[in-house]
């Protein structure tokens, strides 16, 4: 089993995502990019999404995204526990979003179901 935000889990993440046939019609001419970085042990990776092609990358801090959400290492654990949802760490402040406000209203499912994915990919912490 793969520890919860090492490379070898965000390729599983990866993999999930692209075997989702909810992720794939809903990323259908779309374009956008993520960075998920854990901030207090270094974990950044950039999600890139491209008409249905999802991929990821570890980055280093601070790279350019449309969207990120910056959190501990705690904070991201919760979410992928089912503790919290995305949206509600956000507006706890235990995520930090930056990004277009209507935008990421906008796009709320497909943010959603990278949590979802992210959440039932199998993990250790």
């Amino acid at each position: 089993m793969a520890k919860y935000m090492s490379e070898e889990y965000i390729s599983l993440v990866q993999s999930a995502l692209a075997q989702d046939p909810k992720w794939a019609e809903s990323t259908k001419n779309f374009k956008t990019s993520i960075a998920f970085n854990v901030t207090d042990v270094g974990g950044n990776y950039l999600m890139t999404v491209e008409n249905g092609a999802t991929a990821f990358q570890k980055v280093p801090p601070g790279t350019a995204a449309e969207f990120s959400f910056d959190g501990s290492y705690d904070s991201w654990s919760k979410v992928a526990k089912g503790e919290v949802d995305i949206q509600s760490a956000v507006l706890k402040g235990q995520l930090k979003f930056k990004g277009s406000l209507t935008k990421i209203l906008m796009y709320k499912d497909r943010f959603i179901r990278v949590a979802e994915i992210m959440k039932d990919v199998p993990k250790e912490f």
